[in-house]
């Protein structure tokens, strides 16, 4: 079972809030928030346990944050439709993952609306798809007249033959505390008619100090030793305790604070609008939120950014296409390298075609300095086609010293892809089809000599090869294109 462990952690705890969700339970004072943490002897805190519950200003509970030490981190959130409980969903994250679990108990009956009775809990849940990946279990709870949980039954049927359960019993004393808990842990096999217990466990609850509200501190006697805890209370003021409010929904739920994105101090005006507009507002049909809630951080601004720049493109608005990719670039710590990379290409090649030739010389510069340095070490042909490309937007803005200065760099690595050409046939494609990226950047020029000869050259290397290779796909378009361009160059009235 794929989240048992952590289940019987969390489990052994539920009693204390679940116990206390009402205000009946604190002398029906309008509590806003219960903090329980676990303590020394002494009662100082020593980071093992702290739960903290809050709750709506009708006494029902909102969320339960429960962490145990740096082991285990868990937070439900309460779900009401129409002031009745309809789910509480549940993310656990430990130190030993990568990504949050997240379950989901269905409560198909509940008492006085705000108690479950019987539900049903899937777990390891995708809340997009609403499937979830792991066990799935049934529960069943018992309470006394004050609303107070007496027990609860969680039921596991694994497969046909074998079944789990866990049985949680809490017992009360007569100020309304717990006074003594047992958990049961069992696996049963059918065919063979046999229980297996693995866990029981009796613990005893001692009060050592309480308020007019509640308990606020107690000891807990395990089987091996004594814990103590700690319990402070916040109260909600006169005249907020109303049904006035909101019930937290499913995509009010994440990973992450929207704010962390609005808040990029470099990013334009016009984009923190976008992002408000589009991640904050449910009712847009393509809201991030309402189709991939609970995803990472990075992956959401990383969506954010790509759909945000792919709709500018699409709506021909290249003024905001650039700033949109400009701040993307900003937000550099949510995309991979290659990621990074590709934006700045796809900038590069529609700034050119638009004839925004210095906003392509931005975009690219930070690809040049890279390539450039790179480059003396291992001119490959990325980094020798990175360097044409920074040549020719220097040339299509006149900047020729500039361009032929990197020219020389992009000559240098031809001549050792000629070098090369004679080794195999793959050589001397690669060597052909460099020679015909850099006849578009003499192009880019206007140095119409340079760009024929490259072009007649390559078309006479493709014209000596076997019949065999020009039945190929990729000779045909290889020599169409250079072929193409020559014809082009060659009849004015085609330019």
């Amino acid at each position: 079972m794929k989240s048992l462990l952590v289940l019987l952690n969390v489990f052994f705890f539920a009693g204390i809030t679940y116990g206390q969700n009402n205000w009946k339970s604190y002398n029906n004072q309008p509590v806003k928030q219960m903090v329980n943490v676990q303590t020394d002897k002494k009662g100082e805190p020593n980071n093992n346990f702290k739960q903290v519950v809050d709750y709506y200003p009708n006494g029902y509970i909102k969320t339960v944050e429960t962490s145990y030490g740096n082991k285990l981190d868990v937070t439900k959130h309460y779900i009401y439709e129409n002031d009745e409980l309809v789910s509480i969903f549940e993310k656990q994250m430990s130190f030993t993952q990568e990504k949050p679990i997240y379950n989901i108990e269905l409560v198909e009956e509940t008492k006085n609306k705000y108690l479950p009775l019987k539900s049903e809990k899937l777990e390891i849940y995708d809340v997009t798809s609403e499937v979830a990946e792991g066990d799935k279990s049934t529960i069943t709870y018992t309470y006394d007249q004050n609303d107070r949980l007496k027990s609860s039954f969680q039921l596991y049927q694994l497969t046909d033959n074998l079944s789990k359960g866990l049985i949680k019993k809490v017992k009360y004393d007569n100020k309304n505390f717990i006074a003594k808990t047992f958990l049961k842990d069992y696996d049963y096999v059918k065919d063979e008619n046999d229980t297996t217990f693995n866990t029981i466990e009796n613990d005893k609850y001692k009060t050592l100090d309480r308020n007019k509200i509640g308990v606020t501190k107690y000891q807990v006697k395990t089987k091996e030793d004594k814990d103590y805890y700690h319990i402070s209370y916040s109260m909600y003021k006169e005249g907020n305790v109303n049904s006035d409010f909101e019930y937290l929904k499913i995509e009010d739920i994440y990973d992450f604070y929207l704010d962390d994105i609005i808040r990029k101090d470099n990013i334009s005006d016009y984009t923190y609008q976008v992002i408000k507009n589009r991640v904050l507002d449910t009712t847009y049909t393509k809201s991030l939120i309402t189709e991939d809630a609970l995803q990472s951080e990075d992956w959401y601004v990383n969506k954010f950014y790509k759909d945000y720049i792919t709709q500018e493109l699409e709506n021909n608005q290249l003024d905001n296409y650039i700033t949109s990719t400009q701040d993307a670039l900003v937000c550099a710590d949510f995309f991979e390298k290659d990621e990074l990379e590709e934006l700045r290409m796809n900038a590069y090649n529609t700034c050119v075609e638009h004839k925004n030739y210095l906003a392509a010389e931005e975009f690219i510069k930070p690809l040049y300095d890279e390539a450039k340095i790179a480059y003396r070490s291992n001119p490959s042909e990325k980094n020798g086609k990175i360097l044409g490309l920074t040549a020719k937007v220097f040339y299509l803005q006149n900047k020729n010293a500039d361009g032929d200065h990197i020219m020389q760099e992009c000559e240098s690595y031809k001549s050792s892809l000629r070098s090369q050409a004679s080794e195999s046939m793959k050589d001397k494609i690669e060597y052909y089809k460099f020679n015909y990226f850099l006849a578009q950047v003499y192009a880019a020029k206007n140095d119409m000599n340079t760009t024929k000869k490259l072009l007649e050259e390559n078309i006479s290397y493709y014209d000596s090869l076997e019949d065999t290779y020009k039945e190929s796909e990729t000779f045909s378009t290889d020599y169409a294109k250079n072929k193409k361009m020559l014809v082009t160059l060659n009849t004015p009235s085609l330019q």
